[in-house]
């Protein structure tokens, strides 16, 4: 049986996002390239692992079971390389945005300290790309479904902005009450956001105005005037020409988690939490 891993991989891309444009992305290959990548997949284990439509992809029962398979093999198969290289990288995952005080303090401390190099990558979902065992760790905001695959450490909470256009009329508010957004149609980050309407009360709720699934397609919307959106404070370190950040007095805190694997973790990832939680503390020295 001629399987390439390089085709593994791919598929484990349109698992993770089941739209061929958005996963080949995500892996920096052409749509045709995931495509001719699936097939040769599908031509060598002689079966099906994905129904196509024009609007839809879904697993095949063999799909289904190669990819539970793969979530498991795919992490330990990196965790046994990783392990022997002389020059050891942890991938850290975000979803969309990091606090730039704490990753400086993790980039630095962690080749200091554990004799490492930390990349960092970006995944659209939950985890941050630690369940699909894309990344080793990630720093996400919002909450994670715990699971026997992954474990989770609040590092932390911060407070909320609200993301407007440039031209909305909230635009030229310097505060806002949490209750005044119910008013305005939101944003929503379905794969990765941390506000959705259900955190207004029933009788109060905003109207969803758009459903993302990335941050771009998410800051793009709200740039364009479609809705409001709603971020971590952290989001003023980085600047959107068309997007104004509001601060809402008396919005909810989020959760800022750390998620690490149960499973085949990288075996730096211990000294990855310890400065983490150390540096979320404010209490890392750097000289």
């Amino acid at each position: 049986m001629d399987v390439e891993l390089r085709d593994l991989r791919l598929f484990m891309a349109l698992v993770e996002d089941p739209h061929f444009s958005r996963a080949a992305a995500s892996r920096r290959v052409s749509q045709p390239t995931l495509t001719r990548s699936l097939a040769r997949l599908e031509r060598a284990l002689g079966v099906r692992l994905v129904e196509r439509t024009t609007r839809s992809v879904a697993l095949t029962e063999s799909g289904e079971r190669l990819s539970a398979e793969l979530a498991q093999i795919l992490p330990r198969l990196d965790a046994a390389v990783r392990s022997v290289s002389a020059h050891p990288t942890l991938r850290l995952g975000f979803t969309w945005l990091l606090p730039a005080e704490l990753v400086r303090r993790l980039l630095t401390g962690f080749e200091r300290t554990a004799g490492g190099r930390i990349d960092l990558v970006r995944r659209d979902d939950r985890s941050g790309g630690v369940l699909s065992g894309q990344t080793d760790a990630a720093i996400v905001f919002g909450t994670v479904r715990r699971s026997e695959s992954l474990r989770v450490v609040e590092l932390g909470t911060q407070s909320r902005v609200a993301a407007v256009s440039r031209d909305h009329p909230l635009a030229r508010r310097r505060r806002l009450h949490w209750a005044e957004l119910a008013d305005h149609p939101l944003v929503v980050n379905a794969v990765s956001g941390t506000v959705g309407p259900t955190m207004w009360p029933a009788s109060a709720r905003p109207e969803v105005a758009v459903t993302c699934r990335t941050y771009d397609e998410w800051i793009a919307m709200v740039a364009a005037g479609r809705g409001v959106g709603v971020l971590p404070e952290s989001a003023r370190e980085q600047p959107h020409p068309g997007v104004r950040y509001v601060t809402i007095g008396d919005a909810p805190p989020v959760s800022l988690l750390l998620v690490l694997p149960t499973r085949a973790a990288h075996p730096l990832v211990g000294a990855l939490e310890e400065l983490a939680v150390t540096a979320a503390r404010g209490e890392t020295r750097v000289s």
